[in-house]
């Protein structure tokens, strides 16, 4: 059975492939271009992902009439007073914002989403109208099947936190082998995800793509503002929360005006804000915990994707194992809805827990070198990859990382990565001005699984970098770069029977250093966007101060 999965009309357009409850590909079209897809239809409240549906088709042989089941991480009839044309929404109705943009997007945003579900011609052309059968699956819901269904656990309690799905914003639920149970949720007039949204805009950064820079800032700052936060977020009778509609200004202070200096201030507001968020989430889970004895916890929801939250909620004891989806962002409501069909519509099927989620654009050999020659660029062929990056990396160059099938998903953990040594303290200034990030930003490191447990002092839940982990003291002078500024790091654990390559890079690099641990940032465009293409990687490298690109079995050096 092939099944599926959109997620589009608003943000994070994707799509995912699934056959008989295997991922056969999957590809988010924002990760490959920022402001717009890359062949996608965009007009106003309509973003549909035109390519991703062809590409994860043509990796199948398949064409549109060749597929079972289209699941559609939306479901427009939950929409509450959808009226003819856009929505004029009130105050209350947007949870009491005073800002114009949070006060209209999300309902009438939902409501251009439905009037284009009516003609569904728009997203697939007249063939959508033909052997598939069409599902709509609830936002939340899709959230909560990308989590449960591809975590380890048989049993689990569910916890969903993100800007807004149909009707809510926060989910709580319950799994079971391949059943999901849910079982209560908060409106979407009272979001953590949008009012995180708020405050990214109001520290002066981009809604969406600021967050993980206001978690950055957190770590820097102090908690002085908490009181303010307590009137913006307040516990509800009988438990959950409350999202006042006071200003933020009003409590805060004025808005950080983009491009202009960072003040202590700032910090102070994102330490008070990340505090707020992990004591209002740990509190939901608590509430959780108490209805569903659980012993286990997964999580969904871009609210996850914030590194700070899910370390307190591994650390509060509440849950023996704890598991974030790795895809928790929209994206991931594609391979949730897709996954949530394929279990329920299909044959009866065994979970398949999730160990990579390198679903997307895989290149060959002769791919790369013919996108080499059309660059004029020269390279060579080494004998051993991993022994010729790990020379140079140890040598305290940079290189761009190239290899294998890219990641679905907002984090490059093993195929677009560019890679440097822990050892050098302004190698995180170096690497952030490759990624284009603010130099204040943490750089993620990667460490061979056996060894973790030697350099840091909690790796759980570092698979997919979902938590945090702490340097220990007496090796954090070896590898001053992978700490922030409060002692802790972004780890990923790397296991060599799931990233193999990466694996030997690492231990290449610390049987040459001893320290089996290298920085991975993000391998982007100019424009911020994921490295897809052979030909993205050789221009980024071109005009880039990167000093060598491993791009499949070939290496360049500038200078060389």
């Amino acid at each position: 059975m092939l099944t599926l999965g959109i997620s589009g009309g608003f943000h994070e357009p994707a799509a995912t492939l699934i056959e008989d409850g295997h991922v056969v590909a999957a590809l988010e079209e924002e990760a490959c271009e920022p402001g717009g897809m890359i062949g996608s239809t965009r007009t106003p409240g309509r973003v549909w992902p035109a390519q991703g549906v062809a590409w994860c088709l043509e990796q199948r042989g398949a064409r549109l009439s060749d597929v079972d089941h289209i699941a559609f991480a939306w479901d427009p009839s939950l929409i509450p007073d959808v009226r003819e044309g856009p929505l004029s929404v009130t105050r209350a109705a947007a949870g009491g914002c005073d800002e114009p943009l949070w006060a209209t997007w999300p309902l009438c945003e939902l409501a251009w989403v439905r009037h284009a579900l009516d003609a569904r011609e728009v997203a697939f052309g007249a063939e959508a109208a033909g052997s598939p059968r069409w599902h709509y699956v609830p936002h939340q819901l899709s959230h909560i099947a990308a989590a449960f269904l591809t975590s380890p656990f048989e049993e689990s309690a569910i916890l969903c936190v993100n800007a807004r799905g149909e009707r809510s914003a926060t989910s709580y639920a319950s799994g079971r082998g391949t059943t999901i149970k849910i079982l209560g949720e908060m409106e979407a007039t009272n979001s953590l995800g949008l009012l995180f949204e708020r405050l990214t805009v109001h520290l002066g950064f981009g809604s969406g793509t600021g967050e993980d820079k206001v978690v950055a800032l957190a770590a820097r700052g102090k908690p002085r503002f908490r009181e303010a936060f307590t009137r913006i977020v307040t516990r509800a009778a009988g438990g959950g929360y409350r999202v006042s509609g006071e200003g933020l200004a009003d409590l805060l202070g004025p808005a950080r005006i983009p491009g202009t200096r960072i003040e202590a201030r700032h910090e102070d507001i994102a330490s008070s804000w990340q505090e707020c968020l992990a004591e209002t989430v740990v509190a939901l889970a608590a509430e959780l915990k108490q209805e569903t004895r659980a012993r286990h916890l997964t999580a969904a929801g871009g609210v996850f994707r914030n590194i700070v939250l899910n370390s307190a909620l591994r650390d509060s004891g509440l849950f023996e194992q704890f598991w974030v989806s790795p895809v928790a962002g929209a994206a991931g409501t594609a391979l949730g809805a897709a996954l949530w069909i394929d279990h329920t519509v299909g044959a009866p099927r065994k979970r398949e827990p999730v160990r990579d989620t390198c679903w997307g654009p895989r290149f060959s050999a002769e791919d790369v070198e013919a996108a080499l020659v059309r660059a004029q660029l020269p390279y060579g062929r080494p004998p051993a990859m991993t022994v010729a990056v790990a020379a140079r990396l140890a040598s305290g160059k940079t290189v761009g990382w190239f290899q294998g099938a890219m990641e679905f998903g907002p984090q490059a953990l093993a195929s677009r990565l560019i890679l440097a040594t822990p050892t050098a303290p302004g190698m995180v200034e170096t690497l952030n001005d490759l990624a284009g990030r603010d130099p204040f930003e943490p750089i993620a490191c990667a460490v061979l699984s056996e060894a973790a447990a030697d350099w840091f002092e909690d790796t759980r839940s570092a698979s997919f970098r979902s938590c945090l982990a702490r340097v220990r003291n007496d090796k954090r002078p070896r590898i001053p770069a992978a700490a922030h500024v409060d002692g802790t790091a972004r780890v990923q654990t790397v296991d060599r029977a799931v990233q193999p390559l990466l694996h030997d890079a690492i231990e290449a690099f610390g049987a040459l250093t001893g320290i089996p641990v290298l920085l991975s940032a993000d391998f982007t465009t100019r424009h911020g966007a994921r490295i897809r293409t052979p030909l993205d990687a050789i221009e980024a490298f071109a005009c880039r101060p990167l000093d060598a690109l491993a791009i499949g079995p070939f290496l360049l050096e500038k200078g060389r």
